[in-house]
Protein backbone atom coordinates (compact mmCIF):
# COMPACT_ATOMS: atom_id res chain seq x y z
CA UNK A 1 0.00 0.00 0.00
CA UNK A 2 1.61 3.65 -0.81
CA UNK A 3 0.51 6.63 0.53
CA UNK A 4 0.67 10.10 -1.20
CA UNK A 5 0.83 13.46 0.63
CA UNK A 6 -0.77 15.98 -1.78
CA UNK A 7 -0.92 19.75 -1.08
CA UNK A 8 -0.89 23.35 -3.89
CA UNK A 9 2.52 23.06 -3.99
CA UNK A 10 4.30 20.15 -3.07
CA UNK A 11 3.89 16.03 -3.42
CA UNK A 12 5.82 14.11 -0.99
CA UNK A 13 5.45 10.12 -1.60
CA UNK A 14 5.39 7.44 1.72
CA UNK A 15 5.86 3.77 0.89
CA UNK A 16 4.00 2.13 3.52
CA UNK A 17 3.38 -1.55 4.24
CA UNK A 18 1.06 -3.39 6.29
CA UNK A 19 1.73 -5.45 8.43
CA UNK A 20 -0.68 -9.27 8.43
CA UNK A 21 -2.32 -10.79 5.74
CA UNK A 22 -5.15 -10.07 3.68
CA UNK A 23 -5.99 -12.22 0.52
CA UNK A 24 -6.15 -9.88 -2.99
CA UNK A 25 -8.80 -8.58 -5.19
CA UNK A 26 -6.45 -9.40 -7.99
CA UNK A 27 -5.80 -5.59 -8.48
CA UNK A 28 -3.24 -4.53 -10.86
CA UNK A 29 -0.47 -2.49 -9.13
CA UNK A 30 -0.97 0.44 -10.96
CA UNK A 31 -4.65 0.93 -10.04
CA UNK A 32 -4.69 5.08 -9.23
CA UNK A 33 -6.85 6.00 -6.54
CA UNK A 34 -9.77 9.22 -7.15
CA UNK A 35 -8.86 12.19 -4.96
CA UNK A 36 -10.59 15.24 -4.20
CA UNK A 37 -9.44 18.44 -2.04
CA UNK A 38 -11.97 21.00 -1.10
CA UNK A 39 -11.03 24.24 0.06
CA UNK A 40 -12.90 25.95 2.85
CA UNK A 41 -14.47 29.73 1.83
CA UNK A 42 -12.07 32.51 1.52
CA UNK A 43 -12.82 34.50 5.28
CA UNK A 44 -12.72 38.03 4.09
CA UNK A 45 -13.12 39.70 7.38
CA UNK A 46 -10.16 38.21 8.96
CA UNK A 47 -7.31 37.52 5.90
CA UNK A 48 -5.01 35.15 8.29
CA UNK A 49 -7.91 31.71 8.07
CA UNK A 50 -8.76 33.25 4.60
CA UNK A 51 -5.03 32.47 4.19
CA UNK A 52 -4.63 29.12 5.92
CA UNK A 53 -7.43 27.46 4.20
CA UNK A 54 -5.46 27.42 0.94
CA UNK A 55 -3.45 24.34 2.46
CA UNK A 56 -5.68 21.59 2.91
CA UNK A 57 -4.17 18.57 2.23
CA UNK A 58 -4.99 14.68 1.38
CA UNK A 59 -3.28 11.46 2.53
CA UNK A 60 -4.02 8.43 0.82
CA UNK A 61 -3.94 4.54 -0.42
CA UNK A 62 -3.59 4.26 -4.26
CA UNK A 63 -4.49 0.52 -4.39
CA UNK A 64 -6.67 -1.44 -1.95
CA UNK A 65 -6.28 -5.31 -0.44
CA UNK A 66 -8.93 -5.93 1.51
CA UNK A 67 -10.77 -9.10 0.10
CA UNK A 68 -13.95 -8.24 1.93
CA UNK A 69 -16.74 -5.82 0.96
CA UNK A 70 -17.09 -2.20 2.65
CA UNK A 71 -20.45 -3.89 3.70
CA UNK A 72 -18.87 -7.11 5.49
CA UNK A 73 -15.51 -5.17 7.29
CA UNK A 74 -17.77 -1.74 8.77
CA UNK A 75 -20.53 -2.27 10.85
CA UNK A 76 -21.29 1.33 10.28
CA UNK A 77 -22.81 0.37 6.75
CA UNK A 78 -24.75 -2.25 8.36
CA UNK A 79 -27.14 -0.63 10.62
CA UNK A 80 -30.35 1.59 9.36
CA UNK A 81 -29.35 5.30 8.08
CA UNK A 82 -30.05 7.50 10.70
CA UNK A 83 -32.36 11.02 9.72
CA UNK A 84 -29.08 13.03 10.43
CA UNK A 85 -27.64 10.71 7.65
CA UNK A 86 -30.15 10.51 5.56
CA UNK A 87 -30.82 14.67 4.93
CA UNK A 88 -26.87 14.89 3.97
CA UNK A 89 -26.87 11.59 1.97
CA UNK A 90 -27.44 13.13 -1.67
CA UNK A 91 -24.81 15.91 -1.03
CA UNK A 92 -22.40 13.35 0.13
CA UNK A 93 -23.00 11.61 -2.57
CA UNK A 94 -22.69 14.85 -4.72
CA UNK A 95 -19.27 15.65 -3.86
CA UNK A 96 -17.93 12.28 -3.50
CA UNK A 97 -14.58 11.87 -4.55
CA UNK A 98 -15.94 8.20 -6.07
CA UNK A 99 -18.70 10.55 -8.39
CA UNK A 100 -16.08 12.61 -10.12
CA UNK A 101 -16.33 12.28 -14.45
CA UNK A 102 -12.89 10.70 -15.59
CA UNK A 103 -11.80 11.25 -19.19
CA UNK A 104 -11.98 8.09 -21.39
CA UNK A 105 -8.34 7.86 -21.21
CA UNK A 106 -8.09 7.69 -17.49
CA UNK A 107 -6.13 5.14 -16.03
CA UNK A 108 -8.19 4.97 -12.78
CA UNK A 109 -10.11 2.08 -11.92
CA UNK A 110 -13.71 2.49 -12.22
CA UNK A 111 -15.20 3.14 -8.17
CA UNK A 112 -18.51 2.47 -8.81
CA UNK A 113 -21.43 4.39 -8.26
CA UNK A 114 -21.95 5.60 -4.34
CA UNK A 115 -25.01 3.97 -2.33
CA UNK A 116 -26.81 6.87 -0.82
CA UNK A 117 -28.85 5.06 1.69
CA UNK A 118 -25.82 3.80 3.45
CA UNK A 119 -24.08 7.13 3.52
CA UNK A 120 -22.98 7.71 7.28
CA UNK A 121 -21.97 9.92 9.59
CA UNK A 122 -18.68 8.01 11.42
CA UNK A 123 -17.33 10.52 13.53
CA UNK A 124 -18.50 13.93 15.01
CA UNK A 125 -16.27 16.98 15.79
CA UNK A 126 -13.32 16.18 14.07
CA UNK A 127 -12.93 20.10 13.61
CA UNK A 128 -14.68 23.12 14.35
CA UNK A 129 -18.56 22.27 12.99
CA UNK A 130 -16.87 19.17 10.75
CA UNK A 131 -17.89 15.63 10.94
CA UNK A 132 -16.10 12.16 9.35
CA UNK A 133 -18.50 10.64 6.52
CA UNK A 134 -18.03 7.96 4.13
CA UNK A 135 -19.91 6.35 1.32
CA UNK A 136 -19.52 2.80 -0.35
CA UNK A 137 -20.25 2.05 -3.98
CA UNK A 138 -21.14 -0.45 -5.95
CA UNK A 139 -17.56 -1.47 -6.79
CA UNK A 140 -16.95 -1.83 -3.42
CA UNK A 141 -14.49 1.31 -2.87
CA UNK A 142 -15.03 3.78 -0.04
CA UNK A 143 -15.69 7.42 -0.02
CA UNK A 144 -14.36 9.30 3.02
CA UNK A 145 -14.01 12.69 3.62
CA UNK A 146 -14.28 15.57 6.32
CA UNK A 147 -18.05 17.10 5.86
CA UNK A 148 -18.71 19.69 4.82
CA UNK A 149 -15.41 21.96 3.99
CA UNK A 150 -12.68 19.05 3.78
CA UNK A 151 -11.17 17.03 1.73
CA UNK A 152 -12.08 13.54 0.74
CA UNK A 153 -10.44 10.38 -0.95
CA UNK A 154 -12.12 7.44 -2.78
CA UNK A 155 -10.41 3.74 -2.41
CA UNK A 156 -10.63 0.46 -1.65
CA UNK A 157 -9.95 -0.75 1.92
CA UNK A 158 -6.89 -2.00 2.91
CA UNK A 159 -5.23 -4.53 5.94
CA UNK A 160 -7.35 -4.10 8.47
CA UNK A 161 -9.88 -2.20 6.28
CA UNK A 162 -7.43 0.91 6.89
CA UNK A 163 -8.51 3.60 4.84
CA UNK A 164 -6.72 7.18 5.82
CA UNK A 165 -6.16 10.50 4.65
CA UNK A 166 -5.17 13.84 5.88
CA UNK A 167 -6.42 17.66 6.21
CA UNK A 168 -3.42 19.92 7.13
CA UNK A 169 -5.08 23.39 8.05
CA UNK A 170 -2.07 26.04 8.39
CA UNK A 171 0.88 23.85 10.69
CA UNK A 172 -1.79 21.85 12.05
CA UNK A 173 -2.93 18.47 10.16
CA UNK A 174 -6.27 15.84 10.80
CA UNK A 175 -5.38 12.50 10.54
CA UNK A 176 -8.52 10.27 9.56
CA UNK A 177 -9.79 7.79 7.99
CA UNK A 178 -11.67 4.11 8.60
CA UNK A 179 -10.40 0.79 10.05
CA UNK A 180 -12.61 -2.47 10.42
CA UNK A 181 -14.78 -3.37 13.15
CA UNK A 182 -12.01 -5.42 14.88
CA UNK A 183 -10.41 -2.55 15.67
CA UNK A 184 -10.86 -0.58 19.62
CA UNK A 185 -7.76 1.89 19.50
CA UNK A 186 -5.66 3.86 16.74
CA UNK A 187 -2.60 5.84 17.49
CA UNK A 188 -0.46 8.04 15.42
CA UNK A 189 2.75 8.24 15.81
CA UNK A 190 4.89 11.35 14.70
CA UNK A 191 7.48 12.16 15.24
CA UNK A 192 8.57 9.91 17.45
CA UNK A 193 5.19 10.83 19.98
CA UNK A 194 2.17 8.91 19.83
CA UNK A 195 -1.14 10.75 19.38
CA UNK A 196 -4.42 8.57 20.44
CA UNK A 197 -6.95 9.08 17.70
CA UNK A 198 -10.77 9.59 18.42
CA UNK A 199 -12.49 6.20 17.58
CA UNK A 200 -16.28 6.40 16.40
CA UNK A 201 -18.02 3.92 14.35
CA UNK A 202 -15.39 2.75 12.14
CA UNK A 203 -14.12 6.21 11.75
CA UNK A 204 -11.11 7.73 13.47
CA UNK A 205 -9.17 11.11 13.84
CA UNK A 206 -6.08 12.46 15.27
CA UNK A 207 -5.14 16.60 15.91
CA UNK A 208 -1.59 16.63 15.40
CA UNK A 209 -0.05 19.92 17.23
CA UNK A 210 2.00 22.29 14.36
CA UNK A 211 4.48 21.16 12.22
CA UNK A 212 4.18 17.16 13.10
CA UNK A 213 2.45 16.48 9.58
CA UNK A 214 6.29 16.58 8.64
CA UNK A 215 7.52 13.70 10.69
CA UNK A 216 4.64 11.01 10.23
CA UNK A 217 6.16 7.91 11.21
CA UNK A 218 3.54 5.04 11.73
CA UNK A 219 -0.27 4.17 12.54
CA UNK A 220 -0.88 1.81 15.44
CA UNK A 221 -3.88 -0.13 15.15
CA UNK A 222 -5.30 -2.01 18.53
CA UNK A 223 -7.66 -4.93 17.88
CA UNK A 224 -10.13 -6.34 20.20
CA UNK A 225 -7.77 -9.92 20.43
CA UNK A 226 -4.76 -7.89 21.73
CA UNK A 227 -3.05 -7.89 18.58
CA UNK A 228 -1.68 -4.94 16.89
CA UNK A 229 -0.95 -3.95 13.53
CA UNK A 230 1.56 -1.13 12.58
CA UNK A 231 1.11 0.97 8.89
CA UNK A 232 4.55 3.11 8.46
CA UNK A 233 4.19 6.27 6.67
CA UNK A 234 7.40 7.02 5.84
Amino acid sequence: MKFVLLSACCLALFAAAGCGSSSSRGASSDDSVLTTSVKTPSNTVDPGPAEANTTWMMLYSDSGTNSEPPQTLYGAFGRKQNDDEAEIASELVADSSCSMRLPEDSKHTDSGKPIEEQARILLRGVGPGLDLVAVPTTADYVSVAVFPTGSGTCTRPGDSGLIVAANVYGNTATIYGMVDDRVRSVDVIADGRTHRAKLGENGFSAALPSGAQEHLDKLVLHKADGSKAEFPLG
